[in-house]
């Protein structure tokens, strides 16, 4: 029998338990699969962290687009000619004044 057909043969048929090859190796094992839980873990929390990312920046851009856009339409309509043209779609009979107004100086 070759070398690796009786590796094989030692894993599979179980001697690997009764020669004791896996109980002096026992807490390697067990410490190299901890290591891989533990990078697993890491790896899924890092995951979940990046997609939140994502999610708040898409939202933030979202949020972003629609405070310019609100605040654009704020601006037309404090512009004076609109004004004008909601008070006349109303039925108002406010009107601009014609002169501007006077500056009153007072003298100390």
């Amino acid at each position: 029998m070759r070398k690796g057909e009786q590796i094989i043969s030692t894993l599979l048929g179980g001697r690997i338990l009764l020669e004791g090859i896996l109980s002096k190796h026992l807490k390697f094992i067990l410490y190299i699969f901890l290591l891989l839980i533990l990078y697993i873990s890491m790896y899924n929390a890092v995951e979940r962290t990046l997609l939140a990312n994502y999610r708040l920046e898409k939202e933030l851009q979202l949020l972003h687009a629609e405070y310019t856009r609100k605040s654009a339409d704020l601006m037309r309509l404090s512009q004076q000619q609109e004004i004008e043209k909601q008070l006349k779609a109303k039925g108002s009979e406010l009107q601009a004044p014609q002169n501007p107004p006077a500056w009153i100086k007072s003298n100390p």
